[in-house]
This record gives structure tokens, sequence and C-alpha cells, in this order.
């Protein structure tokens, strides 16, 4: 008998999620292979936003540093009305340097990709324009076929393969054929958008600031502009009917110049309109804007990761992040359970219960991201009254109620547990994996250990809007409802 097979996973997709992947599992020193239909890092989108939890994540990957050198780190936020005027201005980037120890570049998604894939030591792995058309699942391993038709044999596959994901559709094809009604018509449509959004860059001018988010509000619509040093991102939100997958629309660029006409001469800075951008752009694109969370993240040796199982609105830009989270805790759970079995090589049920565990865990998370991302595009789209309001009050609130708020939710994100952080930078704020490994190194004296740091989720918000002090707002306007309410019960 030969030697036993190491573990191997099939990952496909090889956009932020799957590059991650890769890059997670080759620290891990996992056997994997990277499946991706068309090239590595297309020109298509505009740009990804790093947050310091997301950068931590990078440095252990190795590549923060080529990242944040391609950019200017946002400094400033502001929040603009129809006709130009600022009624907020943010210093909340700089208490994150403080709070975390890393800025929060914004650069292009293009060239993000590329440089996530330069730095894989090994790029034998990643197999571009390789086209997965099934999937064949069975209790001892699982094959993906090719286009060609050719099958690659391994132990599990992440599909990361975007919003319309093919292995997703796969994966329930097959959870069905083996346990009859177990993927819904509603869960299936948990995919689903309310907006589409025109989205695209030009090339940054002397004029043009260079380190300044801007979001402008409309009654329906929103404007965001991000400067950069190479390019200016910059995204227009329409609100639409909402639609449910499968029947989301498909956009062209005639649709694209038709959207763009409607809104050339509305101000989106102190300065310029929308029109000068559109003008001078590189390139351009309309889009859906889904959002969706499917309660199934995996099923037999499937698992899905980023848009193809958590899509929310790109308002905050938390997607990319909250992909690299995901892979992270898949590979830091795969680590594990592959050191605790015999001979690396889990079985069915180890590989169930880990998934489970991995599922259990990112629900939480991604549920909580989705509904922030939501309820910002919203405001700043002005989608009734009350997101209005709610808008307006932001000014009043200092920017530390916030940024305390968004740090609680960062110091609680994952980082790979089996290597360190390079550097470790550090802000005044601890990560909590950080507090909790501390402890456990004093725990080994003897006494038991028995508190576990957990991860802060009741808050997620953005660098845009004071959401955590707005929703505090809110519920004391409910409260005071209620209390009305009942003295008015209690008097009659």
């Amino acid at each position: 008998m030969g030697a036993q097979k190491p573990f191997r996973v099939l990952i496909v997709g090889g956009g932020v999620g799957g590059l991650a992947a890769a890059h997670a599992l080759e620290k891990a020193g996992i056997d994997h292979i990277l499946f991706e239909k068309g090239e590595i890092a297309p020109a298509l989108g505009a740009s990804i936003g790093i947050y310091p939890h997301g950068a931590r994540i990078l440095q252990q990957f190795g590549v923060f540093k080529e990242v944040n050198d391609e950019t200017f780190p946002i400094e400033k936020s502001k929040d603009l009305l129809g006709d130009g005027s600022v009624f907020r201005q943010s210093d909340l980037f700089e208490y994150l340097v403080e709070y975390h120890g890393y800025p929060t570049p914004v650069l292009e998604r293009r060239r993000f990709l590329e440089i996530m894939y330069e730095g894989l030591s090994d790029k034998s792995v990643i197999r571009s324009g390789t086209e997965v058309v099934d999937i064949i699942d069975s209790e001892e391993n699982v094959k993906v076929v090719l286009a060609d038709g050719t099958i690659e044999e391994g132990d599990l596959v992440l599909g990361v393969d975007g919003v319309h994901s093919r292995v997703r559709s796969m994966m329930w094809r097959n959870a069905n054929t083996i346990v009859p009604g177990m993927i819904t018509a509603n869960e299936k449509k948990s995919l689903y958008t309310d907006y589409t959004l025109l989205l695209g860059l030009s090339e940054t001018k002397p004029e043009m600031s260079q380190s300044t988010l801007t979001a402008t509000h409309y009654h329906g619509k929103s404007f965001l502009t991000i400067g950069g040093k190479k390019h200016t991102f910059w995204f227009v939100f329409f609100k639409q009917e909402r639609k449910h997958w499968p029947g989301l629309p498909r956009w062209t660029q005639a649709d694209a110049e038709k959207k763009a006409a409607e809104v050339m001469d509305c101000p989106i800075s102190e300065t310029q309109v929308f029109g000068e951008l559109w003008k001078t752009a590189i390139r351009t694109e309309l889009v859906n804007v889904e959002e969706g969370l499917f309660k199934h993240m995996f099923f037999g040796r499937v698992v899905l990761a980023g848009d193809a199982v958590h899509k929310m609105t790109p308002n905050i830009g938390l997607g990319g992040n909250t992909a690299m989270e995901s892979v992270v805790v898949l590979a830091n759970l795969l680590n594990q359970t592959i050191k605790e079995s015999p001979q690396g090589k889990p079985n069915a049920a180890a590989l169930h219960r880990m998934l489970n565990e991995y599922q259990r865990l990112r629900l939480i998370r991604a549920k909580q991201f989705i509904e922030i991302s939501g309820l910002v595009t919203k405001m700043q789209a002005w989608e009734n009254g009350w997101y209005k309001f709610m808008t307006r009050i932001v000014p009043f609130l200092p920017d530390t109620t916030f940024a305390n708020h968004l740090s609680n939710l960062l110091r609680g994100a994952p980082k790979l547990d089996f290597i360190p952080v390079p550097g470790n930078p550090q802000g005044t704020v601890k990560w909590d994996d950080d507090v909790f490994e501390a402890k456990q190194r004093e725990a080994k004296s003897g006494s038991a250990f028995g508190r576990a740091v957990r991860n802060i989720l009741s808050w997620t918000t953005t660098p845009i809007l004071s959401l955590a002090a707005v929703y505090s707002v809110f519920y004391m306007v409910q409260g005071a409802k209620a209390l009305s309410q009942t003295q008015t019960v209690v008097n009659t």
C-alpha cells in the first residue's frame, strides 16, 4: 500500500477570499490548489479598503507593506448635503491608528489582487483559466470536474467564487439530493438587491484630495468618493425595487451611461460635480448591490466563504475584510483538526464537526456586518425620513464615541493562531486574542483558566457615520415611547 496522501483543499475562486485562503493554507503547510476560471487580478471593480483587523492578517501574510505603500491611508471623512455643503467632518481614522497601530489604506482592487498573488511563495498552485463545472462529493473524498474533462481530487472544496457562486449552486444540488428539502426556496431567496451601483475609478488630479472619504446624501441615492495616491474611486447608489435571487437584473455599459446621465450635475464635493469624474473615468460598471446571508455555509466536504455565502453592501467596505476573516477562521480550525487526526487525515465525522464550528462562528459575525452595512446604505441614501433624521444627528456626536464602538468590533477579529504577527504593531487597544493568549500563558502554572475571552460582536459600524451612537438614540426614543404607552395604560 502506498503512502497516504496529505489532506488537500481545492479552492474555487481567485478573488480576495481565494488568494487569502492560498496564503493561509500556505502558512499552515496544508496542501491546496486554486482554480480560477478567468485571469488573476482582472480589470474589474474599483477599490478595496483594509481596516486594521484586515491589515493584521495581511501582516501575517507578509504583504501589508506593499499594500500600504500603494496608496495614502485615509485620514479624514466628510458628509455632504446635495448642494455640496459639508455637515460633518471626522478624524476617525486617526483614532483607529492610535487604537490599533494600523492605517486604513484604500487601493485599486486589481492591484490588491496582484500584490496578493505576487506574495505567494508557491505560485504553481494557482491555476487561472480553469473552470470547475461539477463537484462529486462522497464520504471518503471530494472531486471537482474541470471544463476540459479532467478531475482533481481532494478532501475539502472551498468555494470563494463570488456572489454568483457556482460552487454554492452545486452544493445546494448535492445537499437536496442526499437530504431532500434541506436547502429551501426561502434560503435561496436570502440573496436580494435593493440598490444598483454605478462604480468606477478616475485618475487623481492635483486639485483632488488624496486621503479623504466623502459621502454625499440625497433622497433615494448617494455618492461615495475616496481619494488615493493614483486613483479616485467613486460609487453612486440608486434605490430600486427589491429583487431576489435568481431574478437579479444584469446591466450593460449602455445602462451605466444612462444612469450616469441622470446625475451628471450632482455635487460630490465642495468643488466638484459627478460629471467631472465620469468624463475622466478609467473604467466604469453598473452592478447590483446584493445583500444576503445563507444559513448553510457547508454541506458534506464543500464549504463556502466570502460573497458566496455572506454578501454585504459596500458602503462601509467590510466585504473583503470579512472574507479574509472567514478563511482565517477556517484555516485555524482546519490546522487544529489535521494535527489532532491520525496521520493528519480527518475523517468525515471530524470534518463535519470542524465545519459546523466554522459555520457557528461566522454566522454570528457575518450577520452583524451585513445588517450594519445595509443600515449605512439606507442612511446615506436617505431611504426614508427616519434614516435622514439619524444622519442629521451624527454631527452632534464626538468621534471618540463611534471610534470606541468600532474598536470593540475590530479588537475581536481573528488572526492566524499558529504563526506570529511580524513586527506585531500595537495601539492603545489590545486585540482580544492577544489578551486571551497572554492569560493562557499565565494559566500554564497550574491554576484553571475559567474565563474565555469572547469576540465583542454587539456593535459594528462605519467610518462614515457614528452608527453606534445613532442606535443609542434610536433605543432611547423607543424606550420613551414604551414608557409613554405604559403610563397611558396606568392612567386609564
